[in-house]
């Protein structure tokens, strides 16, 4: 009889239900034992009662075995609820020892009365300590069933000895010893089904309460993780709040300052007044927008961006950088410097275009924070990395605020938000394009007052690799795109008429269309080949720039792929442009005029027919 009821597989589990078992049911099994003891104490008043009077030496005897079992059942007791509690095997047993005590102690008495008259006045004894093995402390069905055997085995010797004992003096004993053995055995039988179906119970309710726990902590996690998340969601609305009531501040500052000026060049014109400064300021006052929807456009990329690690030379970076951003530091007062490696061109894996924008967005928030002195780029190489430092001397960042700078949105020292220093976007997007980029990183430095030093480590390039030479600048110039043919297309007619204005002043030919129907009606006059066209993605009548784009590539089929640039203020990743043959290019309709012609002027240049 291995086991009257299966076990856990896991003996973890099995463990588990044991020390479960242990501590739901300790007062249960202390509060019987502690009873049992006081019964089994009570019992020798009835002894002295029946023995006091006709023989006063055997009462010294039971009450010596009563108090012998008392002594020993408490010590068992004390021991199995107090320093072996959370011993499964030694509390058992304990409990066990206990009762077996008392069961051989009953049996000593029964021997030590006259006759039967023991075996009658004890045997309910008998069948309480019994029921007591089988249904009291949540015990193991086997340890009972075993416990109970060895009860019946001792009883049934007992009855033997006795009856041996009293053979011929006590009438009928052999009958009433067998049907005492035979109800004490009727109730062993319904012990052991009662046990077993008490420790399955028992076990059942053990899975169920340890399915519920597992299904509380899994719900409280759950609660957790969902009041974290719309605490989360409630920070991110109030900081899209915060951005939109100051991004619609910021924006309508300009568009009145552009609609006052246009109204002041109107009076002067009139009167045929010099309306130059008038349109320096709204030319100023809309490269402003353009910059502050540049802000959001970068950050919004950054999203489905997928960088291109190839090997990038840092100093033609730096070199491109210190161009671009020369103008603005010299309009603030003070000086830009770069400082390349010593050694030569110091080659990292990085995607060229985010490290770019890294720096270009480091020395912008430079110079926009800076009123004095200025700002230096330079780089270092360290052990497998490059370090490239962009170092300013303007006001320096408090501790507290150096987390919270490369937030969206944040800026520390603009309560007037001055429109000038963008929408607090810049430090959000370094971030951004570092987390992108593999084994890149960020690290920061500032001392209020002193200045602050962003760097930005950058892996090294592990082989030598030769950079092709960037002719950009030879090939595009003033005349590039003198007597090119360009084709626009844009369903905005104010859009339209600028690039008109914008192409016919750089000495190009353009042609302007709105539609796929304007298309096809000037392919009809069996017009010039374009070099380039120019074309809005989304457009009023249905059809797409990448519609216009293969319609007109089709028809000109014989002379070569036309390059598209695609012009647009929609949201969309450089990905999208894979669906149409190279070569193609996406610039923003927040770019400035300037850029815009740079672009075009490269993409022409760079035809096989160029000159």
């Amino acid at each position: 009889m291995k086991s009257l009821v299966p076990k856990f597989d896991s003996p973890a589990l099995e463990r588990a239900y044991f020390f479960d078992g242990l501590r739901r049911y300790t007062i249960q099994r202390a509060s019987a034992s502690w009873t049992a003891i006081a019964i089994w104490t009570a019992f020798f008043f009835l002894d002295w009662f029946v023995l006091h009077k006709t023989d006063p030496a055997l009462l010294l005897e039971v009450g010596a075995v009563r108090m012998l079992a008392s002594v020993v059942s408490t010590v068992a007791l004390l021991l199995g609820l107090g320093p072996f509690k959370f011993k499964i095997s030694i509390s058992i047993a304990m409990f066990y020892v206990g009762v077996l005590t008392g069961w051989l102690a009953l049996i000593a008495i029964v021997a030590l009365y006259p006759g039967d008259l023991g075996f009658r006045l004890h045997y309910p004894g008998f069948l309480l300590s019994l029921f007591t093995v089988f249904t009291v402390g949540g015990m193991p069905a086997l340890a009972s069933v075993w416990l109970g055997g060895i009860c019946l085995l001792t009883f049934g010797l007992g009855e033997l000895l006795l009856y041996l004992r009293e053979y011929g003096q006590v009438e009928a004993l052999g009958r009433t010893l067998i049907i005492s053995a035979v109800f004490l055995s009727l109730e062993y039988l319904m012990g052991v089904a009662v046990c077993t179906r008490l420790e399955r119970a028992a076990r059942r309710d053990f899975i169920a309460r340890q399915n519920l726990r597992l299904a509380k902590a899994r719900a409280n996690v759950a609660r957790r993780t969902m009041k974290q998340q719309n605490k989360k969601m409630a920070e991110i609305t109030k900081e899209k709040e915060r951005f939109f009531s100051s991004a619609y501040h910021d924006i309508q500052q300009p568009l009145a300052a552009i609609a006052l000026f246009t109204k002041a060049a109107q009076t002067k014109l009139n009167d045929a007044a010099d309306v130059r400064h008038e349109l320096n300021v709204i030319a100023h006052t809309s490269g402003d927008i353009v910059d502050m929807f540049k802000g959001i456009q970068d950050y919004s990329e950054l999203g489905s961006y997928v960088p291109h690690i190839v090997p990038v030379d840092t100093a033609s970076v730096l070199h491109e950088l210190k161009d671009q951003h020369n103008g603005p530091a010299v309009a603030r007062g003070i000086s830009i410097r770069i400082y390349s490696s010593r050694w030569g061109p110091t080659l990292v894996d990085t995607d060229r275009a985010l490290f770019k924008r890294i720096l270009s967005n480091l020395i912008s928030n430079a110079i926009k924070n800076t009123s004095r002195g200025g700002v230096v780029v330079g780089c270092i190489v360290l052990d497998e990395c490059l370090r490239v430092d962009v170092r300013d001397t303007g006001i320096g960042i408090a501790a507290q605020f150096r987390n919270a700078i490369f937030e969206e949105y944040y800026q520390i020292n603009n309560p007037g938000r001055d429109r000038a220093k963008g929408l607090g976007l810049g430090l959000s997007i370094v971030r951004r394009a570092v987390d992108l980029l593999p084994d890149h990183s960020l690290g920061l430095w500032s001392a209020p007052g002193r200045g602050t030093r962003f760097s930005v480590y950058v892996p090294l390039t592990c082989t030598t690799h030769s950079l092709p030479q960037d002719n950009d600048d030879d090939a595009v110039n003033s005349s590039t795109l003198r007597g090119r043919y360009i084709l626009t297309c844009d369903d905005d007619p104010a859009v339209l008429e600028g690039l008109r204005l914008l192409f016919e002043g750089a000495g190009a030919l353009v042609d302007a269309i709105t539609s796929m129907s304007d298309a096809d009606a000037m392919l009809a006059d069996d017009s010039r080949v374009p070099d380039v066209i120019v074309t809005d993605i989304r457009l009023n009548d249905g059809h797409t720039g990448f519609d216009i784009a293969r319609r007109v590539r089709a028809h000109f089929g014989w002379a070569g792929v036309v390059p598209v640039v695609f012009f647009t203020g929609n949201l969309i990743s450089l990905s999208a442009l894979r669906e149409l043959a190279a070569p193609t290019l996406l610039v923003r309709k927040s770019s400035r005029p300037d850029f815009l012609l740079l672009e075009v002027s490269r993409i022409v240049a760079a035809l096989p027919h160029a000159s």
